[in-house]
């Protein structure tokens, strides 16, 4: 028995390896595709979180310039007093015990 011989006609060949290229393309063009939803998609949950941090310094620089914090602030690490106001400054705890408290003084 005679082997048929198979010609593989050069035209055929371009054909697959053009069918090869573009399916490769498609497959490339996918995964690049993919890892760019995957790197936006971490981009908007870091845009989420620095826009919540935005908001809680926006909230704590109103809480400062409030007039309330500003005085607490001049009061108690400035010293500052109102006019006509007395401040009396304690400067040890009493325990009790006159005659020892007094003995320490």
């Amino acid at each position: 028995m005679a082997k048929k011989r198979v010609r593989i006609q050069p035209w055929r060949i371009l054909v697959l390896l053009l069918i090869l290229w573009v399916g490769f393309s498609f497959a490339r063009g996918g995964w690049e595709n993919l890892k760019l939803k995957r790197q936006i998609e971490a981009l908007e949950k870091q845009l989420i979180v620095l826009e919540m941090r935005k908001e809680d310094l926006e909230r704590e620089i109103e809480e400062w310039r409030s007039p309330e914090n500003v005085e607490r602030v001049a009061r108690e690490q400035l010293g500052l007093v109102k006019p006509g106001e007395v401040v009396y400054r304690v400067s040890e705890s009493f325990s009790g015990d006159v005659a020892h408290d007094v003995g320490k003084r």
